[in-house]
């Protein structure tokens, strides 16, 4: 260890006696004691650090390395001699278990979910940079940064690390930023001096011990500062009046085994553009910047040098791209036609059949072509992006053998094979779908329950489908949800799109049954189809769910339908910078449409003396449908809940006050308005414009909104807003196919993986989310363990989401529940204040 220390000063001695630094500190502002065996911190505080009085042109790269440590009771630094004790830590033997790189000093500020930097510039020509590192995952879910897991129970050295190169990013062999070519974190090994002679590197390393050994850690023995200390940082200049370059390649993606030559360049942040490549290792050659292949898979590492001149020190750079064997992936292809079910007509009509179809490494191989085969005879195939389909009219009844076969650009292929029996004994039927599902938080279901399953497959055989849903307590645990919590069921459309079925609220606390026509439905309804079913429940029990369908055998009034969506998601009502935040969808009928309508699902949440009127939950609004501008229908969007509309009751809590568009332990109604006479247009605007006589008066936008003198709190987040869909049903004797929506479509899929910092915590905090590009507009709740919502927050972005510090220390200490909502997704995370 002393050896190891002296090499680090006769390392620092070296580079200052040839090269200029800026003199600038390093603190630790924060030093947690425990990992836990997730790759998490330490429940009370993050690892914060600080740089302060950085040159502006320092770009040093940061990273942050854990090394296991001695784990003994009492830990001892010295024995009763005062001699050092041989630790056996082997710092440069790699047991590292993670290396997270964080980027150069001067980078732009980040939030990743894994850390966040805060730069304040200090007006001098210098600036002050601090990390707060709240999560080191570690367990190879594949949002870690190096995988191998931390232990718990064990102890690690945390080592920030200044990586310098005459103001330079350091690579190794391999073109890896910063690393060096070898383990230890204190010393530049010979490799890396090797690599560029003329080069002088140079390590900082800082750390700390565990609590327990605080007290005794010194005298130099240990290669760890464990008090704030000056350094010495490198600045852009090496003390000849040269000034240093940074070259940087155009990005270059994967390449195949047979891909033509092909050129590379790079740019220098000088403008010197006599820029030299080759290459480093890997199956390739380099002619000037023109890269030719070998043939074989691996690797390619190359590099790019500038030499400099009497302005600008040398440089170099290296890039990599992988190089794959394209005869190695297999289309895969995917239909809803099921052999679980007969396709049923009582005469022979064209049945749509639904193909979807991928490849791997689909920016390099395309799916050529679709090929659908019935008893050996080819029938046409029509493309829409991935989505396939062909109409297949059948000349016989019995069983038919249909082949699907599809060509990838890479001369491989892919073929599935149904056999499907066509008949015209049509019976009345009852299919069973959920079945007893648990959707609970934190169980297996938490929130969320995707399945898929098979229905029957028909034209012109049912002329209703009625679904049965039966919401109850829990067999296992028998406990109910205490709230009314929105839910709905989705299924999954041919062309992958997620559509509203049904949109249910919960009783409070007890068991219900329930039935609807969803015959608007019946194009979705059939062959193998994927649902899914969201309860906004939280920790207080859960539901269990059952769902089956009554096909009731008859001649419909037409053949076929299909589904468009309008709108789907959710809405502010009343926000005084938007009153009609609903976009205005144009739309084009298909010129077989016969019959159309309008269905349209609205609910109204958030309600409290901050939000105007109650709403709007509890407002009794007046909304519009406009076709191209002009008024076609008025929505009343009241229910009366008393007696409840489904026969739920009694119920607990206050299933009696009417509501906007819903009822608890109800299936909410949805408006269905004709718009048959639109068809003839061709092309329509459909608008739903909300109840213009609403402003949320009490909103954040309100600027006439006096906190304590017109609204208690005018700051407060829980705003009024519906929950839409709007779906156009058509139907036709002509075949109408259920294809890629015309519409922008929602499938609100994304799962946003939330951290909250400090947590535990005394009520302040911060929130952050591993995949915060995706949060745009979004909404923040804060809920007790009975699911109460006691505080909501309205963001434009993530960036607004994570520079906001949340202050709930007024609350009681316990466990809460946060959640963050958008038309794209959600995410979710427990919460604690001590």
């Amino acid at each position: 260890m002393k050896k190891l220390l002296k090499n680090l000063m006769f390392i620092i001695l070296l580079v200052t006696s040839f090269v200029t630094f800026g003199q600038a500190s390093f603190h630790f502002i924060n030093t947690p004691a425990e990992f836990h065996p997730d790759g998490t911190l330490a429940t009370s505080s993050p690892i914060i650090f600080e740089f302060r009085n950085v040159p502006n042109d320092a770009n040093n790269l940061i990273s942050l390395r854990f090394y296991l440590y001695p784990n003994e009771d009492p830990l001892r630094a010295f024995d009763d001699n005062g001699d050092p004790i041989n630790d056996n830590v082997n710092w440069t033997g790699g047991n590292d278990k993670m290396n997270m790189l964080m980027g150069l000093l001067n980078d732009a500020d980040v939030n990743n979910g894994f850390y966040r930097t805060e730069t304040v510039n200090n007006g001098d020509g210098t600036f002050t940079k601090t990390y707060t590192v709240f999560n080191v995952s570690n367990n190879g879910s594949g949002d870690t940064y190096k995988n191998g897991g931390i232990e718990d129970g064990a102890h690690y050295a945390p080592i920030i690390r200044v990586v310098h190169a005459n103001g330079q990013p350091r690579y190794n062999n391999s073109g890896v930023l910063g690393m060096g070519n070898g383990n230890n974190p204190l010393i530049v090994d010979q490799a890396t001096l090797d690599q560029s002679p003329d080069i002088i590197a140079t390590h900082f390393a800082f750390s700390y011990y565990p609590p327990e050994e605080n007290q005794t850690t010194g005298n130099g023995e240990f290669p760890h500062i464990t008090a704030n200390s000056s350094i010495d940082l490198l600045g852009s200049g090496d003390g000849s009046g040269k000034q240093n370059q940074i070259i940087t390649f155009d990005p270059i993606g994967k390449k195949s085994t047979t891909s033509s030559p092909f050129n590379v360049t790079a740019s220098s942040t000088s403008g010197l553009t006599n820029i030299t490549y080759s290459v480093e290792s890997g199956p390739a050659t380099i002619s000037g910047n023109t890269v030719t292949l070998n043939g074989s898979v691996g690797t390619v590492t190359l590099k790019a040098e500038q030499d400099g001149n009497d302005d600008f020190n040398p440089a170099e750079t290296f890039q990599q791209f992988e190089v794959i064997d394209l005869s190695t992936f297999s289309p895969s292809i995917s239909t809803r036609l099921t052999e679980d079910y007969p396709i049923e007509m009582p005469s022979f009509y064209a049945y749509p059949i639904y193909i979807t179809s991928a490849i791997e490494e689909a920016e390099l191989i395309a799916i050529n072509n679709i090929e659908v085969t019935v008893d050996g005879t080819p029938i046409t195939v029509t493309d829409e992006n991935n989505l396939h389909y062909a109409l297949w009219t059948p000349n016989a009844y019995g069983f038919h053998t249909i082949n699907i076969t599809a060509y990838g650009s890479n001369g491989i292929n892919t073929t599935i094979t149904k056999i499907i029996e066509v008949t015209n004994s049509i019976s009345t039927q009852n299919v069973t779908t959920l079945d007893d599902v648990v959707i609970e938080f934190n169980k297996e279901n938490s929130r969320n329950f995707y399945g898929t399953y098979t229905m029957p497959q028909h034209v012109g055989s049912y002329n209703q489908i009625i679904a049965n849903l039966l919401v109850e307590c829990p067999s296992e645990t028998g406990d109910c949800d205490d709230w009314d919590r929105r839910a709905f069921i989705d299924v999954k459309g041919p062309d992958g799109n997620w559509i509203q079925i049904i949109r249910y609220i919960t009783p409070y606390g007890v068991g219900c049954n329930h039935a609807i026509d969803l015959t608007d439905y019946a194009s979705l309804l059939q062959g193998e189809v994927e649902f899914r079913m969201f309860i906004d429940t939280w920790g207080t029990g859960g539901w269990q769910i059952s769902l089956d369908f009554d096909f009731q055998q008859g001649s419909p009034q037409y053949l076929y339908s299909n589904v468009d969506e309008l709108w789907d998601g959710f809405w502010d009502l009343g926000d005084p910078n938007n009153l009609q935040p609903i976009p205005v969808v144009n739309y084009s009928y298909n010129s077989n449409v016969e019959s159309s309508h309008l269905r349209l699902s609205n609910t109204g949440h958030g309600w409290g003396s901050n939000n105007s009127q109650n709403a709007a939950e509890f407002y009794e609004a007046t909304n519009y449908i406009d076709v191209d501008g002009i008024q076609n229908y008025t929505q009343h969007l009241w229910n009366t809940c008393n007696p409840n509309p489904d026969n739920c009751s009694p119920q607990n809590g206050t299933w009696r006050f009417n509501r906007a568009g819903w009822c608890p332990g109800t299936i909410a109604p949805p408006d269905i308005i004709d718009m048959t006479p639109q068809i003839s247009k061709g092309t329509v605007d459909f608008r739903y414009r909300l109840d213009p006589s609403y402003v949320d008066e009490c909103h954040p936008n309100n600027p006439n909104c006096i906190t304590g003198v017109t609204c208690s709190d005018c700051n407060d987040g829980f705003n009024p807003r519906y929950h839409i869909d709007g779906q156009l049903i058509n139907f036709s004797n002509t075949p109408l196919v259920q294809g890629t929506l015309d519409v922008t479509t929602i499938n609100n899929t994304a799962n946003y993986k939330l951290h909250a910092y400090p947590n535990p915590s005394n009520g302040i905090f911060q929130i952050s989310s591993s995949s915060p590009s995706n949060i745009g507009k979004s909404v923040m709740y804060v809920v007790t363990v009975s699911g109460e919502i006691i505080k909501s927050y309205y963001f434009n972005s993530a960036e607004e989401l994570n520079n906001t510090t949340f202050n709930l220390s007024s609350l009681a200490k316990g466990l809460y529940f946060v959640t963050i909502e958008n038309n794209a997704g959600q995410g979710n995370l427990k919460l604690i204040i001590e």
